[in-house]
Order: C-alpha cells, then sequence, then structure tokens
C-alpha cells in the first residue's frame, strides 16, 4: 500500500515538473517574441486620393532639342594685329559770333535852335596875308548839308553865302558843304557877325543863334572857323 502511494506521488511529481518544464518552455517562446498568442489586429489600408496630374498645354510633339557639336577652340595663332594709323583730326571752322546790333543812342537836344555850333580861331589856308570866316554845314553823322544861306556882316561886310555852292572853297576845307567870306589882305582885330538861315522857306528866318566872332589880329588866329551841326 505504501509502495503505492510513492509511485503516486512519483508520477505526479514527475507530471508537475513536465508541467512546469512546458510552462518555462512557453513563456520563453513569449519572451523572445519566437511565439506571439495574441498578435495584434491587422490596420486597414489607407485609401489614398488619386492625384490630378497637369495636361500640358500646346502641341503634343514637341520636337527635343539636340545639342549640336560645339568645335573645339583651337589656340590662337601669333597672328599680327593690323596696326590703325590714326586719321587727321577734321578742322572745323569756328563758329560765327553775331554781333548785336547796338540800340541807337538817342540824341539830346543841345540848343532851342534847329542847329548848333563850333568855332575855332586859326591860320587862314592861304597865309598870313589873308583874314576872314569860313566854315561847313553837316547833319548829326557829319554829312553835308548844301543850299544853306549864311548871314556874314560886320567890319564894313554884310553879305549872304551859300553853303556848297563854290567848289573850289568845298576842295579848299575838305567838305561839300563849306563856305567862305574874305574880310582883309593882313590880319587885323575885327568882330564879324554869322548866323545860318532856313532855306526852305520864302521868310529865311534864322534856324542858329547868332555867332560873334572877335579875330585878333594876328596869322594864328586870322581864320574864324564856324561848322554849324543840325540839332534836331
Amino acid at each position: 500500500m505504501k509502495n503505492l502511494k510513492n509511485a503516486l506521488f512519483n508520477v505526479l511529481t514527475i507530471v508537475v515538473l513536465l508541467a512546469t518544464a512546458c510552462l518555462v518552455g512557453f513563456y520563453g517562446l513569449v519572451g523572445f517574441n519566437v511565439y506571439n498568442p495574441f498578435p495584434p489586429p491587422t490596420l486597414a489600408s489607407v485609401a489614398q486620393l488619386p492625384t490630378s496630374t497637369p495636361t500640358p498645354k500646346g502641341p503634343a510633339n514637341i520636337p527635343t532639342w539636340t545639342p549640336t557639336h560645339t568645335p573645339t577652340a583651337r589656340p590662337p595663332t601669333n597672328t599680327p594685329t593690323p596696326t590703325l594709323i590714326p586719321s587727321a583730326t577734321p578742322t572745323f571752322p569756328p563758329t560765327a559770333t553775331f554781333t548785336p546790333t547796338p540800340s541807337p543812342t538817342p540824341r539830346v537836344t543841345l540848343s532851342p535852335w534847329p542847329f548848333t555850333y563850333q568855332l575855332t580861331l586859326r591860320s587862314p589856308q592861304y597865309g598870313c596875308n589873308w583874314t576872314g570866316v569860313a566854315g561847313h554845314v553837316q547833319d548829326l553823322d557829319g554829312n553835308p548839308l548844301i543850299g544853306y544861306p549864311v548871314h556874314i556882316w560886320g567890319a564894313g561886310i554884310d553879305v549872304v553865302v551859300t553853303s556848297g555852292a563854290d567848289a573850289r572853297f568845298n576842295t579848299i576845307y575838305g567838305h561839300q558843304a563849306a563856305w567862305e567870306q574874305f574880310f582883309d589882305s593882313h590880319p587885323k582885330p575885327m568882330q564879324v557877325r554869322v548866323q545860318l538861315h532856313d532855306p526852305y522857306r520864302d521868310d529865311h528866318p534864322p534856324i542858329s543863334e547868332e555867332i560873334v566872332i572877335d579875330l585878333p589880329g594876328y596869322c594864328g588866329a586870322a581864320l574864324g572857323y564856324v561848322v554849324f551841326i543840325q540839332n534836331h
């Protein structure tokens, strides 16, 4: 009876040992991920939306550019470069400068009379054996005024001479409107009066003031020369 109990105990011990060995082996398989009794659920695949492919515009058959053969650059030869000979620089004529025309200067009225005068005492053109008066008539620009009456009186003479009437006087005094009056063949003191008159009116009124000429009586002042100048 006792042997039967021992045998049954041994059998149960062996069974327990085998069960323990199986259990250790099972956990070893699970621990080393050789066997997984509870695998994770399989995830459903995510649906992907189709992407839009851009349709190329223009003609479908676009020719493909094929690169042409690039020639190999050759090393430059020692060809001498032609030397440029400098040409003569053209000389341009200077630009013409236009001189502005001066504006006419307003002339001041020198006298209430139409004519003023200039008196000088000098030696006569004929030498010292002559005494008298002479002169000429001109406008403001020096142009001769011919045909003007000149009244001369004093020292026993009272005459009227005309400017430019005698070509000989014009030559002697160098003016085309000259006039002259002789008084004496020797220088002597005397007083002579001279006045210019209007040739265009019938009454010939005076158009200059009365000029008093005092001749001193020596050769260097025996000629009283009067220039009548048109004033306005």
